[in-house]
């Protein structure tokens, strides 16, 4: 019994239905081609009635395509129009030879990309003016990018929602994707990420730093350390070390030997433990030693931090010689109410997550939750968003989408009250004084966001003197 294929080509203008015919006989040697969805240009659609007699399998898609050698206007169309179109084709085969140059070069892109099903083929068919034979070769174009590894990554963590870098439409995550891209791609350099509560940074690290450095991550909650033993877990102990130790351990770092070593809220490391892995950090070998050892250990790590503080909190929190270590490429996550372009893209991602069988496939949808996405704090990120999913999982219908986003906490409730908590430091100053308090907060808060006065000054539209000014 031959295997069931779909078969993704562009309208040959000049050679079809000829050269789709030849194709199709071709690949019938082998397969049955129960779908053919064929892309057409309007002004072409004369063609359309030689082509659909080739077979009933061929659906013909008309694509809106105004400059066909235009590769960014391809790639556009074909990624929001017809990937969902293929998404769940078990058995993709894609003709990369019809079509101009640039839609050649756009499959091939998107393949490398790795936003295909498993198993999608690349062929290309051509006729023997000579000899009148067609030849279907398969294309041999090997992917190796940090973005087919990403689309790896999430077709097998089905229930994990991740950034998709090829989808980003604000300039903000735009600006920390690159960053990491960038940063992710030298070695024994540490990173540090900086984000509040829920916006994914655990997520970033190993579903694209990972990729990217091509290696596998071990991650520590810093929170969870004992004061009193945090040493012993991050560097290992030798058996009778101290009380307790009743067996040899290896502690993180030496986990992380030829890996990424992921230390989420970096603020809660013990200052001791801080220090001593200043000096590894500091020493091209990595060297450290292991508690109750007498000799040196190795291990190749790659270091990865990450906290909720802002730049300036963590400075105060830990020790200043360890943070101009693990800072020299720092990546601020924007939230994401200043991504509102990505939010709906977010929360479809989010609702594949946490959705049941039972659920409905797409996202819920009205005027009620559009307007919620374009106002709210979002103060929990992500994690807000997969709570509103939950909550329509659980009412199944019994509650629109306006009564369960009036039943979230009042920070993020579309009718929530004024927090004036937000607000206590200003309300027993006269307005010269809060202004000038105001002021000296965007200062300091901007020249963090953006790393300089310069780039805050910038952003801001005014000049560094005006923020030296206001900071002092």
């Amino acid at each position: 019994m031959k295997t069931k294929i779909t078969l993704l080509t562009w309208m040959a203008v000049n050679n079809d239905p000829n050269a789709l015919e030849s194709l199709l006989k071709k690949l019938g040697q082998k397969y049955d081609v129960e779908k053919v969805i064929y892309l057409y240009q309007k002004e072409y659609a004369e063609k359309l009635e030689k082509v659909k007699s080739l077979s009933s399998a061929i659906n013909p898609v008309e694509v809106n395509v105004k400059n066909p050698t235009a590769h960014k206007e391809i790639y556009e169309i074909i990624k929001r129009e017809i990937l969902p179109m293929v998404n769940d084709e078990p058995n993709l085969f894609i003709n990369v030879s019809s079509g101009t140059p640039a839609m050649h070069s756009v499959w091939l892109i998107l393949y490398a990309g790795g936003v295909f099903p498993d198993g999608t083929r690349l062929v290309s068919s051509q006729i023997n003016r000579k000899t009148g034979g067609t030849t279907c070769d398969n294309v041999d174009f090997p992917i190796d990018t940090y973005l087919s590894e990403l689309r790896r990554y999430e077709k097998e963590n089905p229930k994990e929602a991740i950034y998709k870098p090829e989808y980003v439409k604000s300039e903000a995550r735009k600006k920390a994707l690159e960053q990491i891209r960038v940063y992710a791609s030298i070695q024994g350099v540490p990173m540090l990420l900086l984000g509040e509560r829920g916006i994914g940074k655990s997520r970033l690290v190993e579903s694209v730093v990972s990729k990217i450095k091509k290696k596998d991550v071990v991650s520590v909650a810093c929170g969870t350390l004992d004061s009193n033993l945090a040493e012993s877990a991050m560097f290992g102990h030798k058996k009778g070390s101290f009380t307790g130790a009743t067996a040899d351990k290896k502690g993180y770092f030496g986990e992380a030997d030829g890996k990424i070593l992921f230390l989420d809220e970096i603020q809660d490391l013990p200052k001791g433990v801080q220090r001593k892995l200043l000096r590894t950090l500091q020493d091209k070998k990595h060297r450290y030693r292991i508690v109750g050892d007498d000799k040196e250990s190795m291990a190749d790590v790659e270091l990865v931090c990450a906290s909720n503080l802002t730049d300036s909190e963590l400075r105060k929190k830990l020790d200043p010689d360890f943070y101009d270590r693990i800072s020299f490429y720092r990546v601020v996550i924007p939230p994401l109410r200043e991504c509102r372009e990505d939010i709906e893209t977010d929360w479809n991602e989010v609702w594949k997550t946490v959705r049941l069988d039972s659920s409905p496939k797409d996202a819920p949808m009205d005027k009620y939750l559009e307007k919620y996405f374009k106002t709210s704090r979002l103060s929990g990120n992500f994690r807000t968003l997969q709570s509103i999913a939950y909550q329509f999982i659980a009412w199944n219908g019994k509650k629109t989408i306006e009564e369960i986003l009036n039943d979230l906490p009042a920070d993020d409730s579309p009718n929530g009250s004024f927090d004036i908590g937000e607000f206590s430091e200003f309300q027993n100053l006269n307005w010269k004084e809060a202004t000038k308090l105001f002021q000296q907060k965007l200062a300091k808060y901007s020249c963090d966001k953006y790393g300089t006065q310069e780039a805050a000054a910038q952003k801001l539209e005014c000049t560094s003197k005006t923020l030296q000014n206001a900071m002092k």
